[in-house]
């Protein structure tokens, strides 16, 4: 991203929008976050390929 996009996307105060985000359970969304992200590819694949299907709902 360069600089004018993040302006314009993020940091702009008449576009930015800041929303607080609360963890219920900080450590299962570490160990969820250290899944998605970290280096074992094995249980990365099992979730997206047992999850695969619910994609669809997501609001993204």
């Amino acid at each position: 991203m360069n600089p004018e996009e993040l302006w314009a996307t993020t940091m702009d105060p008449v576009n930015r929008m800041l929303v607080k985000v609360e963890v219920e359970d900080a450590a299962a969304a570490d160990r969820m976050f250290s899944m998605l992200m970290g280096d074992q590819v094995e249980p990365r694949r099992d979730f997206i390929e047992t999850n695969a299907k619910d994609v669809r709902f997501l609001d993204v």
